[in-house]
């Protein structure tokens, strides 16, 4: 979906032009017997969920609380999708946001609650006044606190206790394995993402029953992956490969290489096949 997403953005390919069938069948409730009278209309915003899961299951999501670590681009769609569905919007729901960071520039193609006028503030101020916008009722309370063992007194045993879960949106491995730590002792279930250039991984943990984050380990990536480096290089070894293989190889390998040959052989560009002769006519252009 994500790819065909940006095909049709960068207008670059033609994106496939067909329906999706998008079946989640397991989310329906196995043990909570719906009637006509739990799913009948009650002219809210939340109908379209209370007609497949029930209005008791909807109250159950509107009076959750749960902790929000990181506003970046994985914490800004957690906030628009829990404003859409009412996650902490009931009497007895909250919302807890903490983002030590400050809002750059780079970070408006993605992260989408933030505009240019907002950098240099908060993260977590900033998305906690755009999600109110979306669904004015959510009880949200944003944070500049970094989690971690340094913070006890400010996250102390009273405020993991009274939560429902706990949801990582963090882009280091150091401050998940704590907060996995946190919720293994207090019993919450951790709603665990990532990304990285073009991939992403999810981990639903449930107390007692899954294994935590923190058990199992990710093999090692033999070696970065060509788009990953042509189009999201993230730390010092991505921008050094890059500009080894994509800039000096471009610059003082191929295109001498590619004009040592149009000058020597007379027949070099008959040669070539249709698809590689645009780009060579290019750069010898």
């Amino acid at each position: 979906m994500g790819q065909e997403i940006i095909k049709a953005c960068s207008s670059k390919y033609t994106p496939i032009r067909q329906f999706l069938f998008f079946d989640a069948l397991e989310c329906l409730p196995s043990t909570l017997p719906l009637t006509e009278e739990d799913c009948r209309p009650r002219q809210t915003r939340y109908d379209s969920q209370i007609a497949v899961f029930g209005n008791e299951f909807q109250q159950k999501i509107l009076n959750l609380n749960y902790f929000l670590v990181g506003a970046g681009a994985i914490g800004c769609e957690m906030l628009k999708c829990w404003a859409m569905m009412g996650v902490g919007c009931g009497p007895n729901g909250r919302i807890d946001v903490t983002d030590m960071d400050t809002i750059e520039v780079s970070n408006l193609n993605r992260q989408f609650l933030y505009r240019p006028h907002d950098v240099n503030s908060f993260k977590s101020k900033v998305a906690a006044q755009m999600v109110k916008k979306i669904n004015p009722d959510m009880n949200i309370d944003p944070w500049t606190v970094q989690v971690g063992p340094n913070t006890e007194e400010t996250y102390n045993d009273q405020f993991w206790e009274r939560l429902t879960g706990v949801c990582n949106a963090l882009d280091n491995i150091k401050a998940r394995l704590y907060v996995d730590e946190k919720c293994v002792f207090y019993k919450k279930s951790l709603l665990e993402s990532g990304t990285q250039g073009t991939k992403g991984n999810t981990q639903v943990v449930v107390p007692l029953i899954t294994e935590s984050y923190g058990s199992s380990v990710d093999p090692p990536t033999p070696e970065t992956p060509v788009c990953l480096l042509h189009s999201f290089p993230n730390n010092i070894e991505h921008c050094l490969q890059w500009a080894r293989e994509f800039v000096f190889e471009g610059l003082f390998v191929k295109e001498p290489e590619i004009t040592n040959n149009y000058i020597e052989k007379p027949d070099f560009i008959s040669n070539l096949s249709q698809n590689i002769k645009m780009t060579t006519l290019e750069t010898l252009d």
